[in-house]
């Protein structure tokens, strides 16, 4: 989720983790950078167990997930599928970042091998 759309979420609002987890806001905090600018959000919230658990704004998403990008829907459809394998590990983040570049890296071979097949042409 992007900034602009963490600043419209307000207490009891519905949003989703990478696993498409429903979760209920229960308090947000903002910081603010040396300008006085909002440099990061995070949430406060509670799952569906009662579970407590903080997260950053650019880890949590909306339902219909407009505003996120190709490689940002494509990890969330995959991590959803594969929650108990990232559960094995510490750092989602990592894997996040690893997945996302394995995404733009096989779009740039495509469309480089997209080239070298109509250069053969």
């Amino acid at each position: 989720m992007n900034i602009d759309i963490a600043l419209s979420i307000k207490v009891n609002d519905v949003v989703y983790n990478c696993f498409m987890d429903k979760l209920i806001v229960k308090s947000y905090s903002c910081k603010f950078n040396d300008l006085g600018k909002i440099s990061s959000i995070t949430f406060d919230t509670v799952d569906s167990n009662n579970y407590s658990r903080t997260y950053d704004y650019e880890n949590l998403y909306d339902k219909d997930m407009t505003w996120e990008s190709d490689e940002e829907k494509s990890w969330i459809e995959w991590a959803s599928q594969n929650k108990d394998f990232i559960f094995e590990f510490d750092h989602i983040d990592t894997i996040k970042n690893i997945y996302k570049i394995g995404f733009a890296n096989g779009f740039e071979y495509k469309k480089y091998r997209n080239y070298q097949e109509m250069m053969e042409k």
